[in-house]
């Protein structure tokens, strides 16, 4: 408790300058702790929903089936989606007559693409915020420190007396930016790298989905275009 009262008046009688710093980086570890909570339980619900979708893929025994059973589902992500999209966009061309092998592959590639660009847009956004807060929190803590310090040693040059009794209150407080600017970047850019390799994954499993299930649909239309799917 006393160590914890020594660091709360190191903060409360440091220079406005490096409080005002301090209280910046306090916003920026907020805005971070909020992104990164987000995007954990965002990407935890991506990464099981993708598991369990595609294990009623390869077990259903009709797409039309499984298409029907997820058409009313609220929230569909990654491989989910992509399903629902590219079989929509097959029985719209179906039923606009068109039975162009090519036509209705391209179309159908379009729109797995442009799905898999819409889920992985809606989980990098706000990345790079905390890819910012990463880089630049020690940075500013940094300034925070320089200032402090500066104002310790403008305080010593007046009073003249030149002891580490005078000198270490200064310091020690300047130091403290520091310590929060590296409080704010570390779990920053811890988050920042696990969440970027979480949807690397991610889209590798989208990928190879896509081209599993245009094969499906390319065998599909080589048996036969009036095949029930």
């Amino acid at each position: 408790m006393e160590q914890q009262m020594s660091i709360i008046s190191l903060i409360t009688d440091a220079s406005f300058a490096v409080q005002a710093i301090m209280g910046l980086l306090a916003i920026f570890s907020v805005v971070s702790w909020g992104i990164i909570i987000s995007k954990w339980i965002a990407l935890s619900k991506a990464k099981s929903e993708t598991i369990k979708f595609m294990s009623q893929y390869h077990n259903s025994g009709s797409i039309t089936t499984l298409y029907n059973s997820i058409s009313t589902a609220a929230n569909r992500t990654t491989t989910c989606q992509m399903f629902y999209a590219a079989l929509s966009e097959y029985n719209r061309l179906s039923k606009s007559g068109i039975s162009n092998k090519d036509t209705i592959t391209s179309n159908i590639e379009r729109s797995l693409t442009a799905t898999i660009d819409d889920e992985l847009n809606s989980y990098e956004s706000r990345l790079s915020t905390l890819a910012t807060f990463g880089s630049v929190s020690p940075y500013i803590g940094l300034l925070g420190t320089v200032w402090g310090i500066m104002h310790a040693f403008i305080g010593l040059g007046n009073t003249g007396q030149a002891t580490l009794a005078s000198v270490a209150p200064g310091i020690a407080e300047a130091l403290i930016a520091t310590a929060i600017g590296l409080f704010v970047a570390i779990p920053a850019y811890m988050g920042y790298n696990k969440f970027t390799a979480d949807i690397e994954m991610l889209e590798k499993k989208m990928n190879r989905f896509g081209d599993e299930f245009l094969n499906l649909i390319n065998r599909k239309l080589s048996a036969t275009s009036n095949q029930d799917m």
